[in-house]
């Protein structure tokens, strides 16, 4: 199967902002979170100061580190390469938070799960471009079915085979963007922080179970 591809040109983006309410109309976001936002970077000083804008959204990694740190099997990676968050498996633990390297999942206080770019999964299935890419009015945003991004392009994330990539001027971490590009970041200190909360959770369960059945045996 093809594997997905959303490239972003930096040259053509006016910071219209179009792609992120498209996106939100499309995805019925909540309150407070945007899958994809738009932001701008500035360098130099005034008056030679040079913007630089970025539009911003899940990278859909090919190693997700998300999707390995959810306890909940609520992150699934397709063959297609689209990250798919099932948000009925969701418990909104907050585990991929911390997991991924993009700080890119949110969780919603409305909807108690985590929430994140789906890749439009619902119009992709139908052969429809994702909402962003529909939306953007000066083709900054295009979108690739069959993953074959255009030859020659040079773009953050293209090497690693990200499903989001960016074609920017300047230096990554002129956009915030973790240079090198960070691959599957599961380490022992994610394990251990899992076991942070299971353990002691574990025994306040046994505490309880005991109780219980003291309580019981007294009344019965």
């Amino acid at each position: 199967m093809n594997e997905r591809l959303i490239v972003f040109d930096g040259k053509k983006c006016i910071r219209c902002h179009s792609c992120e309410v498209g996106c939100q109309l499309e995805n019925d976001s909540p309150p407070g979170i945007r899958f994809r936002w738009v932001s701008s970077h500035f360098e130099g000083q005034f008056p030679d100061m040079v913007e630089r804008p970025i539009s911003s959204a899940c990278f859909h990694c090919n190693d997700p580190a998300c999707a390995a740190a959810c306890p909940a099997g609520a992150l699934v990676r397709r063959q297609d390469g689209v990250v798919l968050h099932l948000r009925e498996k969701c418990i909104g633990c907050g585990y991929c938070i911390q997991a991924c390297p993009f700080h890119v999942p949110q969780v919603s206080p409305t909807q108690h799960t985590m929430r994140k770019c789906s890749f439009c999964a619902q119009r992709i299935g139908y052969d429809k471009a994702p909402a962003c890419v529909v939306k953007c009015p000066t083709g900054a945003l295009s979108y690739y079915p069959d993953g074959n991004a255009p030859e020659g392009l040079v773009a953050y994330g293209k090497a690693e085979r990200l499903h989001m990539v960016y074609a920017v001027e300047g230096n990554p971490e002129d956009y915030r963007l973790p240079y090198p590009v960070p691959l599957n970041t599961l380490t022992l200190q994610q394990v251990w922080r899992w076991l942070g909360g299971v353990v002691p959770g574990a025994f306040i369960m046994a505490w309880l179970w005991k109780k219980a059945v003291s309580e019981e045996k007294a009344n019965g």
